[in-house]
This record gives structure tokens, sequence and C-alpha cells, in this order.
């Protein structure tokens, strides 16, 4: 294995100790230690491994593009429906570069190029690159779920299902989205035992019992220094003893005029 793994630069692969695609016994097809000691295991607990799409290096590249080397084989067709949907494939089917190359591999550590670029030089490894076709989805007119809404919280919209989006709020965006699920709480709380009703009047009273209570939990309070919870009591005027005026000093003598002579 190579000591470091990393997306942002090229790795150091040993590909003799690489990588193989295996159907677990639910049908998801992953990647695993294509030792021979560590594949007899699993095929013991009902796996089957996909010999025919060959090995490929444990770089930390693969972990976000996990199936690329499946696809450069030809094996796109090996994950089911569901797979392909929970992957958001059927959203957005990922590149297939066409340098035929795996990363890690001696002499290409990493692909290279980029699509946009203005001639092949510089596309590189994905001059010419087409999206990837999965036949488990032609001829479906039905079942495939259409694409999540966007999050209400930060407008991004790429994500793959509704499941994708609710773990992103509730990871990027919980303490939001605790907040609103306390308003609709108390909102609830308030119809039920009948302190308000529906009409329009009674929206401007949820809206102020809703604002009360959440400034009381202290949601939406600007963060700085609290108040002491235990402040020392002010002293009393009347309590405390009256310091005397200082008496004034008397005023100097005159000094004597000039050419005047004492007696």
């Amino acid at each position: 294995m190579a000591e470091v793994l990393t997306t942002d630069a090229p790795n150091s692969v040993i590909v003799d100790q690489g990588l193989l695609y295996l159907r677990n016994p639910s049908g998801e097809v992953v990647f695993a230690d294509a030792q021979d000691n560590e594949i007899m295991k699993k095929v013991r607990r009902g796996w089957t491994p996909l010999f025919e799409y060959g090995q490929f290096g444990s770089s930390a590249y693969y972990m976000d593009h996990p199936y690329e080397p499946l696809f450069q084989a030809g094996g796109a067709r090996e994950l089911s429906l569901e797979q392909v949907v929970s992957m958001g494939y059927h959203l957005r089917p990922p590149l297939v570069p066409t340098c035929d190359k795996h990363v890690g591999t001696e002499g290409h550590v990493t692909h290279v190029g980029q699509l946009g670029g203005r001639n092949a030089r510089e596309r590189g490894c994905w001059n010419g690159a087409q999206t990837v076709r999965f036949p488990q989805l032609e001829g479906l007119d039905k079942g495939v779920p259409p694409a999540p809404d966007e999050c209400e919280y930060c407008g991004r919209d790429d994500f793959a299902t509704e499941q994708a989006l609710h773990q992103h709020q509730g990871v990027m965006h919980a303490d939001r989205r605790q907040q609103v699920e306390l308003g609709d709480a108390i909102v609830s709380g308030l119809q039920r035992t009948g302190v308000i009703s529906g009409g329009a009047q009674d929206a401007t009273a949820i809206a102020a019992a809703v604002a009360a209570t959440l400034q009381a939990l202290g949601y939406g309070r600007a963060p700085g220094p609290q108040p002491d919870p235990n402040p020392e009591p002010e002293p009393d005027d009347e309590d405390q003893p009256e310091i005397p005026s200082p008496e004034p000093l008397p005023e100097p003598e005159p000094a004597p005029a000039s050419g005047r002579r004492r007696s």
C-alpha cells in the first residue's frame, strides 16, 4: 500500500496489492482487497468476484471515483438499477477517460488534462470522453425517481436522492433545521392546546409566540459576552458612611509692599 493516499496529488501505488470488484450477496457491486485469501473468505460467504474486469490500484482517487475502472472495462451493466440510482448516475452519468489507463500505474500516476481544454493536448486523458451508458435505464419511463429539490438553506441542487439531501441538511445545516423543527413543534403545541386557532389574525400571534419562545431558548441570539447570572449587588448609598468634606485651608497673608520698612 502507498504511504500517503490523497486525491490532491499523485499517489505512489503498488498495483500488485490492488483491488477487485465483487458482487455481494445483496447484489451490490463493491471493491475489495484482491489478495487470494481475502477473496476466498468472501466467496465462502456468498460473494461473486468479477475477475473479467481486472484489478486496479488502491489509489485514493478511486475513493471519489469508485467505479471508473469498471466503466473503463465496459462493466456499467453490472450495477443494479437501485445502485445506479443511489449513486445519482441516472441524473449525472460520469465521464470515462479515454487514456485507457488506471490511476497509479507506472507512468500514469494521475489523469492529466481537462474536459474544456482548447485542444487534444490540453484535454489529455479526457479528449473525446463520453458519458457512461447504463442499459439498466433504457426503456424505463417510470420507476426512476426524479432529482430531489434543491437545499432550502444553501440552494445546492446536485443531490442524487432525497436521502442524500436530508443527510446534507442534517449535517451541514443542523442548527437551522433544528430551529425550523422546533418552531413547527411550538405551533403544533399551541394549536393542539387551543391557545391559538386558524385564521389570518392568529398567524401574527403564532409568529410572536414562536419568536418569543425561540428567543427565550437562545436561538437567534448574537454571540457575545453573556450577563453574569450572579452579579455582585450594587452598594446601597444609605448604608455607606458619610465622608466629611475637607475643611478649607487658611488664605496666605499678603506680602509687604516694596520699599516699606517694618517696625
